[in-house]
């Protein structure tokens, strides 16, 4: 098992001014589905998320690491900032720290 870290954004525009929160969470993943997260990474030009990647024929891989986002930037909200709470668009990227464990 290998742990893999990841950056989730939310984003509040306010007239003019954005307001933007990052929060972390790691997912713990087996070493099969690790090697696989390096080589969707890999084949992205070593940048990975869930807007601008190609997950074509790692969808599994791809859902086991955006319901976690979901849930994390949700309760991070929730809890920070009740108002805005659920979200409707979830941001995630690959953190630096698991970028230099490849």
């Amino acid at each position: 098992m290998e742990k893999a870290k990841f950056w989730v954004d939310w984003l509040l525009e306010a007239g003019e001014a954005n307001v933007c929160h990052r929060y972390w969470f790691e997912i713990e993943l087996e070493d099969e589905l690790y090697e696989e997260l390096y080589h969707v990474w890999f084949d992205n030009g070593s940048r990975l998320n869930n807007w601008n990647s190609k997950w074509d024929g790692h969808e599994g891989l791809f859902e086991k690491i955006n319901v976690p986002a979901i849930n994390a930037l949700n309760d991070l909200v929730k809890k920070n900032e009740p108002d805005f709470a659920d979200p409707i668009d979830v941001y995630w990227e690959i953190s630096k720290e698991t970028e230099d464990a490849f």
